[in-house]
């Protein structure tokens, strides 16, 4: 039945009211809705989109009709503004969308507001749906649009349903799989526990979810469990993403476009993938995958960072990566050279020491330099000689051989050039 807006009080009323029906259509409005958005008088029937600059990129109805939501909702949503199309006498209104309680229909309630107004740019976080991210690199945060989501939860079972979901991110987990991997000899009694600690889990990550409602997060796939990659983001996803730009800019030798993405990838690895669980075999596939590629990362940055003479950028990204790869020679030799060319011997001599005992304790070897091997670079920088590129890491332990050879030619081994380190 068509909605109406009857008596004089409601076309006395210093603010718009607007009834929208399905499809957006304008059913009804008062006197102040039409000064407001103007193109609601004559006999052509008008539908809220057209009057409301609210389907624009990024706009409130980009991702969905904000009177239909309203219609559907169980009460009033927030006041948002959304700018006017700029027909009427305001360029922009603050709207409070509310259901009518038929299901098809809401009530658009607006007050006038000035689309420069930037003093309350609204965000709605309900208009973008669940959303749940989580950082992994490092220590597990969740955050969800109402703020950071955490607890003892996420140190006991259903934080490890999560995490082990987050390892395999990108398919479902049968709920055999979980039970081997949490309960490996809880015999049928694994897959009671897998119900029950998924249930908790969504508990935890959707506490106002209705009894036996969908869950947004963690859905069930044929007979197992998988992330809702739609609504769930993963700073390790991102942090790949910027990884491999970054290293295929490096690869075509545009240093202008890595640089950025490789930083970028470099500030989001805050840590090893699951910090938190240092112990669990099941994660440990996923963290030396991401743990490989930061170190990928690091090195590629060091080789733009010595192409640019920049010694201490260079000096942060080998310090670095020299914490991931803590047994590898020629990490350690490079960071070293930086260090030594700055003038940091003290610093270079413990840390050659440390790395040393280090290396003899868990392989029984020499580290294959020494810094004498390596002191010729500090003339070579104190006199204004420019390094040459940083090559890939061709070997963990070099011999003890190359080392002199390189450091005759005035720059540390692998900082040579590839030129120079052939011959």
């Amino acid at each position: 039945m068509r909605a109406s807006l009857p008596g004089e009080i409601v076309q006395r009323l210093p603010y718009g009211v607007v009834v929208v029906g399905p499809g957006g259509l304008v059913l009804a409005h008062n006197a102040a809705a039409a000064r407001a958005l103007g193109g609601l008088d004559g006999d052509g029937r008008r539908r809220c989109h057209e009057l409301l600059a609210c389907r624009a990129p990024g706009g409130p109805c980009a991702e969905g009709c904000l009177a239909a939501r309203a219609a559907a909702a169980p009460a009033p949503l927030p006041e948002i503004r959304i700018d006017a199309a700029r027909r009427g006498g305001a360029s922009a209104v603050w709207v409070t969308a509310a259901p009518l309680g038929s299901g098809d229909e809401a009530l658009l309630h607006l007050r006038p507001g000035d689309a420069r107004d930037r003093r309350r740019r609204s965000d709605p976080h309900w208009l973008r749906g669940p959303e749940l991210r989580v950082r992994a690199l490092g220590r597990t945060e969740l955050e969800t649009p109402e703020g950071p989501l955490g607890g003892r939860w996420l140190e006991q079972r259903p934080g490890q349903v999560l995490k082990l979901l987050l390892c395999e991110r990108d398919r479902a987990l049968a709920a055999e799989e979980i039970a081997e991997a949490l309960w490996p000899r809880a015999g049928r009694g694994g897959l009671a526990n897998v119900r029950y600690f998924v249930h908790r889990l969504r508990e935890h990550l959707e506490p106002d979810r209705p009894r036996r409602g969908p869950s947004a997060f963690v859905v069930a796939v044929r007979g197992g469990y998988a992330l809702d990659r739609r609504h769930v983001h993963v700073d390790a996803d991102e942090f790949e993403r910027h990884a491999r730009d970054g290293l295929a800019a490096a690869g075509r030798g545009d240093a202008g476009a890595a640089r950025p993405a490789l930083e970028a990838a470099a500030a989001l690895y805050r840590g090893d993938f699951l910090a938190d669980e240092p112990y669990a075999e099941w994660a440990f596939a996923e963290r030396d995958r991401l743990r490989a590629l930061a170190a990928r990362v690091l090195r590629a940055l060091a080789r733009l960072a010595a192409e640019a003479a920049d010694l201490e950028a260079a000096g942060g990204h080998l310090e670095r990566l020299s914490a991931l790869a803590p047994y590898d020679a020629d990490v350690h030799r490079d960071l070293l050279a930086v260090w030594l060319a700055q003038g940091r011997r003290s610093d270079a001599a413990r840390a050659f020491a440390a790395f040393r005992v280090r290396l003899l304790r868990a392989f029984g070897e020499e580290p294959g330099f020494d810094l004498a091997s390596l002191a010729p670079l500090a003339l070579a920088h104190s006199s204004g000689a420019r390094w040459a590129t940083l090559p890939r890491t061709s070997a963990a332990n070099p011999t003890a051989s190359a080392a002199p050879r390189a450091a005759a030619s005035g720059a540390p081994p692998s900082l040579a050039s590839p030129a120079s380190s052939r011959r």
